[in-house]
């Protein structure tokens, strides 16, 4: 299966709905889609895991590469991640220490709200 990603503007903030399979094959497709963004100047980028079927080690390489590459250019990366068996994927490997995991869109903070 492939990795599908939305960009979908929502106030201050650009969220990534991420489609699919968030693995080796998947991956680049994520990659390049945060560097655009990166280059475009957005500061707040979210990504949507909710219709992510299945994520592995790169896949989470990816997402850990996404916030070193926003946090260079001044930004932040959310991440939404609803699926019990995917959040368990981030805390086995500890990544809920560093990401936040939210269950929606809308329980982002936005900028405002965490200034």
């Amino acid at each position: 299966m492939r990795l599908d990603v939305h960009r979908s503007p929502r106030d201050d903030r650009v969220v990534l709905v991420l489609v699919g399979e968030l693995d080796l094959a998947g991956a680049p497709r994520l990659r390049q889609a945060v560097v655009a963004e990166a280059a475009a100047g957005e500061r707040h980028v979210v990504l949507d895991l909710t219709a992510v079927d299945f994520i592995d080690s790169t896949g989470l390489g990816v997402v850990v590469g996404a916030l070193r590459r926003l946090r260079t250019h001044d930004g932040e990366l959310s991440v939404v991640c609803p699926e019990p068996r995917l959040r368990r994927v981030f805390e086995m490997c500890d990544l809920d220490r560093v990401f936040t995991l939210h269950g929606s869109v809308d329980e982002v903070p936005s900028e405002r709200e965490t200034a």
